[in-house]
């Protein structure tokens, strides 16, 4: 071969192997996987081991639920409130009621009463306490109460729900895709389109991230629920009598009766004077019927006045008795 021809060869070849080793290097770079994946890969190898059930690893939620009766509901829920404090923790909630159910006023005085009530007491608390005291505090609890009616203890393990998340927003962060996308919508003229799936991506990201945090939120405190009731009590106070101070005097009430008895008076003879057309018609008519009727001598009248009070007899005065005695024969009985 003339050194010519090798003068020509020589960077042909060259410029051959330079080529092959930039398209090997692309194909290298394209191949490689993108740093979200690799850290989102890293993290989920860490929990596809089995975790045993005690692990630190685990994310795991305490809630406790007790319904107790004590001897005195104030004395008991200051003594819990102050363990809770004293371990780091908070009373999120704490609520005292007295329920009353029957009443009852009996006489005492003219102008006071005896009024007895029944009640009952209770309280309602809410704990936060750290994870590490939530034993110690739920083991005290039995010693400040006289009965325990229901007790519910739940371990709600969200381990998996908070990977999830974390792996989501992990990929949510590629760069890549969005790129891509905006690309192919300033192609396609649909920027608007591609600018909410933005907004909804961020939105999803950040509401993973906030569901993350009110997960270890509960996970590092736990919420103890505690109800306390009292046996029933009675309350007795002297109060007031209304009537005795609400009552009339008798000398206001003669007035009132006098002012009555007047507002009537006023009031009939008000319907009087309304109805005289009434009267004057029935005044006529009874002078007419006097008019026109001829007056009967009573049978009173003519009469002695010994004879009014006698039975009187057809013959007449009741002298006939007299006459009859009279006339009739000796021993004979008139």
């Amino acid at each position: 071969m003339s050194p010519k021809k090798l003068f020509w060869i020589l960077p042909a070849l060259a410029l051959a192997a330079c080529s092959n080793g930039s398209m090997d290097k692309e194909t290298a770079k394209s191949n490689a996987p993108a740093p979200a994946e690799t850290a989102a890969s890293d993290s989920t190898t860490s929990y596809t081991r089995n975790i045993p059930l005690n692990a630190p690893q685990r994310k795991v939620i305490h809630t406790a639920d007790f319904h107790c009766k004590v001897q005195n509901v104030f004395a008991a829920t200051t003594h819990l409130e102050q363990l809770v404090r004293s371990v780091g923790g908070i009373v999120q909630e704490s609520t005292i009621d007295n329920s009353g159910s029957t009443v009852n006023t009996a006489y005492y005085k003219p102008d006071s009463l005896h009024q007895t009530q029944t009640y009952t007491t209770t309280a309602l608390l809410t704990l936060r306490v750290p994870s590490l005291y939530v034993d110690s505090v739920i083991n005290a609890i039995p010693g400040m109460v006289s009965f325990i009616d229901s007790r519910k203890l739940k371990q709600n393990d969200v381990t998996w729900l908070y990977l999830a998340n974390e792996l989501k927003s992990q990929v949510g962060d590629t760069k890549g895709a969005s790129e891509q996308a905006l690309k192919l919508a300033k192609k396609s003229k649909e920027p608007i389109e591609v600018e909410e799936y933005e907004d909804e991506k961020k939105e999803q990201k950040i509401d993973r991230k906030i569901g993350n945090l009110q997960m270890m939120d509960e996970v590092s405190f736990a919420t103890i629920t505690v109800a306390f009731s009292q046996p029933e009590q009675v309350y007795m106070q002297t109060i007031v009598n209304p009537e005795h101070f609400t009552q009339t005097p008798f000398a206001l009430q003669c007035t009132v009766a006098l002012n009555n008895g007047w507002d009537v008076v006023r009031a009939v003879a008000a319907a009087l004077i309304n109805l005289w057309p009434l009267e004057l018609l029935v005044i006529a008519v009874w002078v007419v019927y006097r008019r026109m009727t001829p007056r009967r001598v009573p049978w009173f009248k003519n009469k002695p006045i010994h004879c009014l009070f006698h039975k009187q007899h057809p013959n007449g005065c009741c002298s006939w008795r007299l006459q009859r005695a009279i006339n009739a024969p000796f021993g004979h009985r008139v």
